[in-house]
Parts: structure tokens; C-alpha cells; sequence
């Protein structure tokens, strides 16, 4: 892996009852819809105790951040979350990208 690739990290815990559910279509669907979103370019899942999900999902680069984001790809994999809704406990996403170089700004008085 290139550890300069901007990456998505994602957190999602559904309730107790809801678990076993969850982890199957989070194998068998989120992630190979994730597969599909052109400048996605790796995947990776892992669980951690108590039942959180994890979803690291590598980019291409900076430059294929935002239209992968704005692709309809990324857009029915989004939709695809909508029935979880109710049975979530924790969802979190970070975009992880370095920036580029900023323009300086003077203040004036």
C-alpha cells in the first residue's frame, strides 16, 4: 500500500440484535460496492471488539478524490446505508488527504 494515498476511514456499529445481519452484508455488499467507485484503487475491512466495522478505502490520489466521491458509484453505494439507519449506534467517515500547498494570506489593518 502507498501510504501517500488519500483514504476514507470508515466506523459503523449497528445494535446487538442487528450484528450478525450487518457483518453479512457489510462482507457481501457494502464492500464490493465500494469495489465498483472508479479512483477507489483498495479495500480493507476489519471488526473490532464490540462489534464496530471498519472500512479502509484507498484512492488513487488527491486528484481522484472528489469525483469519486460525486460518482454514481459512490452515490448507490451511499443509498445502499439508508435501512441501516435505524439500527445504527455509531457511523463515522474520514477523508484522510495531505493538502496541497496553501496560498499565504495577509491580513491588512
Amino acid at each position: 500500500m502507498n501510504d501517500d494515498r488519500p483514504f476514507l476511514l470508515l466506523r459503523a456499529r449497528v445494535k446487538e440484535e442487528e450484528r450478525d445481519r450487518f457483518a453479512k452484508w457489510f462482507r457481501a455488499v457494502h464492500l464490493h460496492d465500494v469495489e465498483r467507485i472508479p479512483g477507489i484503487v483498495a479495500v480493507q475491512s476489519g471488526r473490532l471488539a464490540g462489534g464496530t466495522h471498519i472500512g479502509f478505502y484507498s484512492f488513487e490520489s488527491s486528484d481522484t478524490v472528489q469525483g469519486a466521491l460525486a460518482s454514481p458509484e459512490a452515490a448507490y453505494a451511499r443509498g445502499t446505508w439508508e435501512r441501516w439507519a435505524p439500527h445504527m449506534e455509531e457511523l463515522a467517515i474520514e477523508i484522510w488527504a495531505a493538502l496541497g500547498p496553501l496560498g499565504l494570506y495577509h491580513g491588512e489593518s
